[in-house]
């Protein structure tokens, strides 16, 4: 199961999707060559899934969380050639912006600030986290090497994914808006599962900062047997972005897990805190 809480995005007045498809060749019209198609090449545990291209320039897309990109997150990597020649030096920049119509409103998503290059994967590696689908809108993404080498406005889609956790809320105090996504456990089991998270807080809904300096205190709980769990490990932040825990359920079933969470000795959780749902096998 999955939940947002996403009233920030209850946009009105969409546009039809003849605009749509109008902004889209307005797009495609801009010189830049995508090809969005899955091309079944692989290293590693990533695949091939999207090539957006533009005269000697050539981003590739690697994703080792699906075949294509997918609603919630999204564990990528980039390679990137210039002049025809793959770079192993730099970094890469990614922003993600979905339009809702044709001069209507946009956003952008969580992402990696920069993509490292890994050697150990050949690839420059990082997450994507798109926090809303829509049938209705389309993606697109700038890509930017090292400053050096750029692609604006590849058009490409997302798919839907039943795993997606994502958890939204406004705070007046700090007048930002904070994401917490639940990257594992996706398939919860009894007993300790492993638990990560990712907190971001973004001011304009374009621009999203990591929050690495947080306290995350977790709590699970069976609704419907009236209970919780022993032996569980509040998420501390290791690397990358990630507060990594454990959770144990102690019997099959639903549960919720709550998290709480403070900053600076300040809880920036509301009252109930974030809650996730979970089906546990």
């Amino acid at each position: 199961m999955s939940i947002i809480v996403a009233e920030r995005f209850n946009i009105m007045n969409l546009f039809t999707k003849t605009a749509l498809l109008l902004f889209a060749l307005y797009f495609s019209a801009c010189g830049n060559d995508t090809n969005p198609v899955i091309e079944n090449q692989q290293t590693g545990d990533y695949v091939k899934i999207y090539t957006a291209e533009q005269g000697a320039n050539k981003f590739e897309v690697w994703s080792a969380s699906a075949s294509a990109f997918s609603y919630g997150y999204n564990d990528i990597g980039f390679k990137v050639f210039v002049n025809n020649t793959e770079q192993n030096q730099g970094f890469v920049k990614f922003h993600p912006v979905m339009y809702h119509g044709l001069g209507g409103p946009n956003h952008s998503t969580p992402a990696s600030s920069m993509f490292s290059y890994d050697a150990g994967k050949s690839l420059f590696t990082g997450y994507v986290i798109f926090m809303m689908y829509d049938t209705a809108a389309f993606w697109t993404g700038d890509f930017n090497y090292n400053n050096q080498a750029y692609i604006d406005s590849s058009i490409f889609s997302i798919n839907p994914s039943s795993g997606t956790l994502i958890y939204s809320w406004d705070n007046t105090t700090l007048q930002k808006t904070m994401f917490l996504t639940m990257i594992s456990p996706t398939a919860p089991r009894v007993g300790l599962n492993q638990v990560e998270m990712l907190l971001h807080q973004t001011p304009d809904l374009n621009t999203y900062e990591e929050i690495s300096d947080a306290e995350m205190y977790i709590r699970p709980w069976m609704e419907t047997m009236g209970h919780g769990s022993a032996n569980n490990v509040d998420p501390v932040y290791t690397t990358g972005g990630k507060y990594v825990g454990t959770v144990n359920f102690n019997m099959p079933g639903e549960w919720f897990l709550y998290d709480s969470i403070k900053v600076g000795g300040n809880f920036i959780t509301n009252t109930p805190p974030p809650k996730f749902i979970l089906e546990v096998n």
